[in-house]
């Protein structure tokens, strides 16, 4: 019996330390040590995929602690309320540390993280540049003189250029992980599709499966699209969970709007469209709204707000959805009026006061 005893005793802390350590894998703790701020500052930690608010804290002691899980790696920005800087890392479930001061915030020192380590690395090759690029763009945009403005502008394109062979090359020399497959993605408006090919096909098939490497494949197996392409099928689900696909209105009219509910020229936008869909809408216009949200409340709120009754889907993957990619977004709001035949006659990319003009005098054209 004693022997018994001992062995199911054994047992249960073996099993109790198995559960803890797995709990423990399966969160995030990241401590922070700071310099340079006053007690008390409140500091925002903020998903860069999602963009919605994580987490906050108030500094105690020069002292932060944040804890949570995230189902896959992702991105992070560090801030103070009412501050100017900020600080963007990897979080994976795993104890992370973060030191440094108010003079550097962009340059803390992050541990207990081997994806960090990589991202960094890469940060660092381009840095210089990036930096010399955000006091250029200051100094255009303060520039009066649109002569000289343009100059300014034009050494920032030249910075571009040096910036994205940098970065590419930094994809072809680093080992292929979640880091530099996340920068192809980045780049990807920014390639032919060939080159993109040639540099996708690098990564090993896991790497292509993650959320990275679908948008990816879905650029390189998409035709570029311009006036007078025929516009790819899509789908998504509106907010009362129906599905819906673009071909689902073949035959009519359509102006297929890409948007977010966090997007200020989107909401103007959609101002627009409230107009010409209460002027054309008896007409036979079809208004298909695609949301790029990830939060399923506020993509409901924002749509009741702006007044929104014609079709309005989405699959809240934000720009990860491959949705999205079939039309290659990498800036919203951008439309796509297509004609009865369904093919593109206008690409509307930003929102402009002479927006509405301009579809309501092709959409008459096209309805006729």
């Amino acid at each position: 019996m004693r022997i018994i005893k001992t062995s199911t005793t054994l047992l249960l802390c073996l099993i109790f330390l198995k559960i803890f350590g797995q709990e423990n894998q399966n969160k995030y703790s990241i401590n922070v040590s700071l310099t340079g701020f006053k007690n008390n500052t409140k500091f925002y930690l903020v998903n860069l995929d999602s963009t919605q608010n994580i987490d906050s804290t108030y500094l105690n002691q020069g002292k932060l602690v944040f804890n949570g899980r995230v189902s896959e790696p992702v991105t992070f920005k560090l801030y103070p309320e009412n501050d100017d800087v900020y600080f963007n890392l990897w979080v994976e479930n795993k104890k992370i540390t973060v030191n440094g001061d108010r003079n550097n915030f962009s340059e803390l020192q992050v541990k207990g993280s081997p994806l960090n380590k990589i991202y960094f690395s890469v940060l660092k090759k381009h840095a210089h540049l990036d930096n010399l690029r955000d006091s250029l763009t200051d100094q255009a945009i303060k520039e009066t003189d649109k002569a000289k403005a343009r100059i300014i502008w034009k050494e920032i394109s030249k910075i571009d250029d040096e910036t994205l062979k940098i970065r590419l090359e930094s994809i072809s020399s680093f080992k292929p992980s979640l880091i530099t497959i996340n920068e192809l993605y980045f780049l990807r408006n920014d390639l032919k599709t060939d080159s993109l090919k040639i540099f996708f096909d690098k990564f090993p098939q896991k790497l292509k499966e993650t959320k990275y490497g679908e948008v990816i494949n879905q650029y390189i197996i998409t035709n570029d699209l311009k006036v007078g392409s025929f516009s790819p099928d899509i789908s998504g689900l509106s907010l009362e969970n129906n599905k819906v696909n673009l071909s689902d209105y073949k035959g009519k009219v359509i102006l297929l709007d890409f948007w977010a509910s966090w997007c200020g020229p989107c909401r103007y936008s959609n101002k627009s469209f409230v107009n010409l869909y209460q002027k054309f809408k008896d007409q036979g216009l079809i208004i298909l709204s695609f949301s790029v949200d990830t939060d399923y409340n506020i993509w409901k709120s924002i749509s009741m707000k702006d007044n929104i009754t014609w079709t309005n889907i989405s699959d809240l993957k934000g720009f990860y959805s491959k949705q999205v990619a079939a039309y290659k977004i990498r800036s919203i709001p951008k439309s796509f009026l297509i004609d009865k035949n369904g093919r593109i006659v206008e690409i509307l990319t930003g929102f402009s006061q002479n927006t509405e003009q301009l579809l309501e005098n092709k959409i008459i054209e096209l309805l006729k």
